[in-house]
């Protein structure tokens, strides 16, 4: 009787629901064509239709290139509309330079996305509006990952790095969940003291549903709730509603991760158990007051958003970052020769590289560099939001407007790196040394802009140091044969049409230098 039903009414249910949509659609473009002032015209770009606006228009492969493109007819600072949301486009360094650090009071602000209250996840001091609570939040996760104190991690950096390579040496076509797990054990040894390694695995797996979905949730489009935040309350069991039933499952992963490893510490505290090294959660546990203390409620809630956001800073940018490069070392192996010379003749070819040795090694440092512009893991970034109605360079940008950087296009930009789609690490070097009058993508985008750049950075550019010039001390990566010619197979980078635009999968030969090399690791 249920079934007969729903199939019954469910055609009128969706045909109304349409009808709400449509509704409130009209009334939200109504409403934002008459909201901004009329003294300024809005930056140019391409023509508007009613409602709709350039929903249409919104490219959906490879759109870091599309609006490359469109920027060539209309400028690097482009509008664009789309269900009543006002986008601005920049596509230029000097643009996003003025916006985010010259005018970094107005927009710093993160987009308000209601899918996240759904999925509980606007716990994240990255999602959080830019003011004190921010920065309050921040504060203590800077002070822990910043590239001061990171020398206390590098023992765990050295001991992941071992793991890692004898697992690629082990079960090489699994690489891109060693690397997960290479980069996921750092960081969470380093938020919690956790060397547990199945203890670790679902705490990443767990970490990594939590980035997808997030990943997801930021594409503009993919959630009407986002435009249309009543749809929040419609019941999970409605028609068409599966999208609720998701988030809620993303909701009870969030609080695990969220809760759980902070309450382990605590308890690990308290029974006298500590980890080899210090984490972040028992430095800042050590640092509190007693339990009954009227302070100590809310700094024990920024402490365990702290810890959480540890994977969030960093790691699912790293792990795509540190997959292109077997990518890359397989596409040119010319470039993985040199780099492994230079590293053999700051080991001797007889111990794994160090941190320390990263000045003796400018070549796999330009690599490095050169592996994060040519691959753009975040290439349109996380939006800022205008906090106000603000004048630029004599445009109107209204209120609420959410401002994305093409840092794909910047990172091509061939008025600042010429020849931008070869991949060349020795555009960062001049007489054999780093080059500083080129600019370093980890201060020009691939971390982001202003006030909201990341703040793991850091963390990620050493571990990817690391784990670079240590596959190169021990490796050959190549490309795989065709089984029928015998002949290597034409590798590319392809990757996901996301905020975080992962490699797709590939295949790469990985194997052992040589009987040396594989002494180092035994």
């Amino acid at each position: 009787m249920y079934d007969s039903l729903t199939a019954t009414y469910a055609p009128s249910v969706g045909v109304a629901l349409a009808s709400i949509v449509v509704f409130a659609l009209l009334v939200r473009w109504k409403r934002s064509s008459k909201s901004a002032p009329k003294s300024l015209p809005l930056p140019p770009g391409p023509k508007r239709l009613p409602i709709l606006g350039n929903l249409l228009q919104l490219p959906q492969v490879r759109p870091w290139e599309e609006y490359q493109k469109m920027s060539q007819v209309y400028g690097d600072i482009m509008y664009l509309e789309a269900l009543g949301q006002p986008i601005i486009l920049l596509n230029s360094l000097s643009r996003a330079t003025e916006i985010y650090d010259k005018r970094a009071v107005t927009f710093s602000d993160r987009p308000y996305l209601p899918v996240l209250d759904i999925m509980e996840m606007n716990w994240s001091f990255g999602l959080m509006q830019y003011g004190p609570e921010w920065r309050k939040h921040r504060r203590p996760f800077h002070q822990l990952v910043s590239g001061s104190v990171l020398p206390k991690s590098y023992p765990i950096f050295n001991e992941e790095t071992l793991v890692l390579l004898r697992k690629l040496r082990d079960a090489p076509c699994g690489f891109k969940g060693h690397i997960q797990h290479f980069f996921g054990a750092i960081i969470m040894r380093m938020s919690y003291g956790f060397d547990d390694t199945e203890k670790n695995k679902e705490l990443i797996h767990d970490a990594e549903i939590l980035m997808s979905a997030f990943a997801d949730a930021a594409l503009p489009g993919r959630y009407i709730v986002n435009n249309l935040p009543f749809l929040r309350y419609i019941p999970s069991w409605f028609p068409g509603a599966g999208w609720k039933r998701f988030c809620r499952y993303v909701a009870t992963v969030n609080q695990k991760v969220l809760y759980d490893s902070f309450e382990d510490v605590k308890k690990d505290l308290r029974n006298g158990v500590r980890s080899a090294y210090p984490s972040m959660a028992t430095t800042l546990l050590d640092e509190m007051p007693e339990e009954d203390a009227p302070e100590r409620r809310e700094l024990e809630s920024i402490a365990r958003i702290s810890c959480a956001s540890g994977y969030a800073a960093g790691a699912d940018t790293t792990v795509s970052s540190a997959t292109g490069l077997l990518l890359v070392l397989a596409m040119h192996p010319e470039v993985q020769k040199r780099a492994q010379i230079e590293v053999d003749g700051a080991t001797g070819g007889k111990r794994l590289p160090l941190m320390s040795d990263r000045e003796k090694l400018p070549y796999v440092n330009a690599l490095v560099k050169e592996l994060g512009r040519w691959y753009t893991v975040v290439p349109l970034g996380l939006a800022h939001v205008a906090a106000e109605d603000a004048e630029y360079d004599g445009y109107l940008i209204p209120k609420g407007t959410f401002v994305m950087t093409n840092s794909w296009s910047i990172l091509h930009d061939p008025k600042i790196y010429e020849n931008p789609m070869e991949f060349n690490p020795d555009r960062f070097l001049k007489d054999g040394q780093l080059d500083p009058s080129i600019p370093d993508p980890t201060t020009s985008g691939a971390f982001g802009y202003g006030r909201r750049v990341c703040p793991g950075r850091a963390l990620s550019g050493e571990t990817l140091f690391l784990m670079a010039a240590s596959v190169l001390a021990t490796f050959d990566v190549l490309p795989p044969k065709d089984e029928k010619t015998g002949l290597p197979v034409y590798l590319e980078l392809e990757t996901l049409n996301s905020v975080i635009a992962s490699p797709l999968p590939f295949k790469c030969d990985i194997r052992i230098r040589s009987g040396e090399c594989a002494s180092i690791l035994q």
